[in-house]
């Protein structure tokens, strides 16, 4: 079943954003609400998220986020493994779907409604685009589902569905997503990416995987012009992007 998600308005988001700047996740947690009187819903396209199972997510996402030290101070690593948590919780148990996980209200109502207080812990300036839905790509939650979407391989053993989540970090997957309307929009091409990621060996020394990532993905943006990715089998996709990363990668070492 296809269940919306509550939504809300953006004159009342940017309220409880003034409202909450400068409040400790400990403080935000006794703000943590199921509803509010400024949420709406999507007007068609299934029934309305059940209460006892958006305040199950929330449940789950906490216990994610005390797992690594929440309320107190998170350092990067424990910021890197609550995202790949709460990443894959969003995508396996949210029910969201992707017509809804373009919505920035819907996002907007979980990290400002339902989950202040985590949102507050994971960004604690809380800026716009982490807790608005402005920009899915940076939003706190948003970002985490898009995520797990692009990686999650259904052809893979139960336990390893999400397991490709710890490949790439956040500004990695930043530059795949920016490009949503080819490279992002297509979870095939994405697991492929990552499969010949995490075969290739880069020598750190003379290049940044940074940098050796930005060239890959313009090589496969000029080669999408002629080939369609989601055609491919996943062996030949996977020597295609190999071709390419080894080209890339001769490029920038000789350049070095």
């Amino acid at each position: 079943m296809v269940y919306l998600f509550p939504r809300l308005l953006t004159g009342a988001a940017k309220e409880l954003r003034e409202t909450f700047l400068g409040q400790s996740p400990q403080e935000l947690r006794s703000h943590a609400e199921l509803s509010h009187t400024a949420m709406f819903y999507a007007a068609t396209g299934g029934v309305r998220l059940p209460t006892a199972q958006l305040r199950d997510l929330r449940a789950t996402i906490v216990q994610a986020a005390e797992a690594r030290g929440f309320p107190a101070p998170h350092n990067r690593k424990q910021a890197a493994m609550f995202d790949i948590a709460a990443a894959e919780i969003l995508h396996r148990d949210s029910g969201i779907i992707p017509a809804e996980a373009v919505a920035g209200d819907l996002w907007a109502f979980l990290s400002l409604v339902a989950m202040p207080d985590v949102a507050a812990w994971r960004y604690t300036d809380l800026h716009r685009d982490r807790v608005l839905g402005t920009d899915v790509t940076r939003h706190v939650f948003g970002r985490l589902w898009w995520r797990a979407h692009l990686v999650h391989d259904s052809e893979a053993e139960r336990e390893d569905l999400y397991a490709a989540l710890s490949v790439l970090g956040e500004s990695a997957f930043d530059q795949i997503y920016a490009r949503r309307t080819s490279i992002g929009g297509s979870p095939h091409l994405v697991r492929g990416i990552l499969r010949v990621w995490q075969a290739i060996d880069v020598p750190r020394d003379e290049v940044s995987e940074r940098d050796f990532l930005r060239d890959l993905l313009k090589r496969v943006l000029r080669l999408q012009a002629f080939i369609s990715f989601d055609s491919l089998s996943s062996n030949d996709l996977d020597e295609e992007l190999g071709a390419l990363a080894d080209e890339s990668l001769r490029a920038m070492t000789q350049g070095a």
